[in-house]
């Protein structure tokens, strides 16, 4: 029996039809499979989660989310209109020194007073008033003694240092990671202007804001007592006026590790390293004579200065204040095509002997973010009200202060 060639037309026009609605069904699943599979593309490529088969993605893909969360979400404030509860939040965080500044000490009781002095106390070694000396001047050392015209044959310089008090470490991640979680990063006021279209880059290796070594706002484990490093000069200057403090300058740092004791008004005893006149790599973290990576900043105790500082030679390079060159030699400062900032002390992958002293100045552009640069603080003596004394004798009326206050401890 033949099949009219109408009807065969139209079983052709219908299966046809069928075929085109199932496909354009398969499409449209296909489209959305697409985008969601784009979708996830891009979570993974921006937070650089791998995507694995089995009952491991849901706990892994969790906990990754939440780590990124914890990085990008700073932590809760206290209530501003809680006094108590700001400087109880401030002692946690390591702020002791801006509490104890005579803007803000009106604000604590007695017994927080007393805990923000002792733990500077803990925390930073006082470096008394003196003079010491800058420049390349190893050669004009003999037996320690260094007087004024030797100096003067090697180009070397007198600087007068205030009194300070300088970190007994350098700053450790873990200290680092409150500035982070407090909200450092978004704290434009701690900040040079000149450089704030710049922090948005300074981030980890996942995105979120911190050293650059780090990961998901966070540094490996393990490593929460080793010198925080792959921060920029800003970042560090950045965190020390978060803490109250700031970073030191290079002759301040000289002198806390050199240690000058005048003998006469023309010459003074100062130590090339801090625990005398001869390297003893025993009491420092270099290469050759360590484990060729950094540590945490309580090994190598026996290279403790005089005033009781911690790994000044040694370890992670340090950030001063001060731009490298800047009066170090008679003629005034180096000529350079960008601007650098001075350094101190050599790292655990310094080779020559004589770049970890401490009179050798090297200097790195403040912007970069080495693996081998950290940092330590500072805080002039006469910036802290170091004893009990009445709110008015400290800082003038508290009335018209406290609002002010309030204000400095919230930041």
């Amino acid at each position: 029996m033949r099949v009219p060639k109408i009807r065969k037309r139209w079983a052709i026009v219908g299966a046809s039809a069928a075929i085109l609605a199932i496909c354009a069904w398969i499409h449209l699943w296909f489209a959305l499979g697409v985008i969601v599979v784009a979708g996830a593309a891009f979570v993974a490529k921006r937070y650089r989660i791998e995507l694995r088969g089995g009952k491991a993605v849901a706990a892994q893909s969790a906990s990754l989310l939440q780590s990124v969360a914890h990085a990008i979400t700073p932590r809760s404030a206290a209530d501003p209109t809680d006094t108590k509860g700001l400087v109880e939040e401030m002692l946690a965080q390591g702020r002791y020194a801006l509490l104890l500044r005579k803007q803000v000490v009106s604000n604590l009781s007695d017994e927080q007073f007393e805990r923000a002095r002792e733990a500077l106390s803990e925390s930073m070694a006082l470096v008394p008033e003196g003079e010491v000396a800058l420049g390349p001047i190893d050669q004009a050392l003999e037996d320690g003694k260094l007087d004024n015209e030797e100096l003067a044959l090697h180009e070397g310089k007198i600087v007068r240092v205030s009194a300070l008090f300088l970190d007994r470490f350098p700053v450790t991640n873990l200290q680092f990671k409150e500035f982070v979680d407090g909200g450092g990063y978004e704290q434009m006021s701690i900040w040079d202007p000149h450089i704030w279209p710049a922090v948005l880059d300074f981030v980890d290796q996942t995105g979120a804001h911190g050293p650059r070594m780090w990961k998901h706002g966070r540094c490996e484990k393990g490593h929460e007592q080793h010198p925080v490093v792959g921060v920029s000069w800003y970042e560090a200057a950045a965190y020390a006026r978060w803490v109250g403090k700031r970073l030191p300058t290079d002759a301040e740092w000289v002198k806390a590790g050199s240690w000058p004791v005048p003998l006469s008004p023309t010459s003074r005893m100062q130590r090339k390293y801090p625990w005398g006149d001869s390297m003893d790599r025993g009491r420092c973290n270099l290469w050759g004579s360590g484990p060729g990576r950094v540590v945490a900043v309580t090994d190598y105790a026996q290279g403790v200065s005089v005033g009781g500082i911690r790994q000044l030679i040694g370890n992670v390079w340090e950030w001063t204040s001060t731009n490298f060159g800047a009066g170090a030699l008679h003629g005034g400062d180096f000529s350079l095509p960008s601007p650098m900032k001075s350094l101190r002390g050599g790292a655990f992958d310094t080779y020559f002997e004589n770049q970890a002293s401490c009179h050798f100045q090297s200097g790195e552009k403040p912007v970069a973010r080495k693996h081998n640069v950290g940092f330590r603080c500072a805080v002039s003596m006469c910036d802290l009200v170091l004893a009990q004394v009445s709110v008015t004798d400290a800082v003038g009326p508290a009335a018209e202060l406290h609002e002010h206050d309030k204000q400095e401890v919230a930041a």
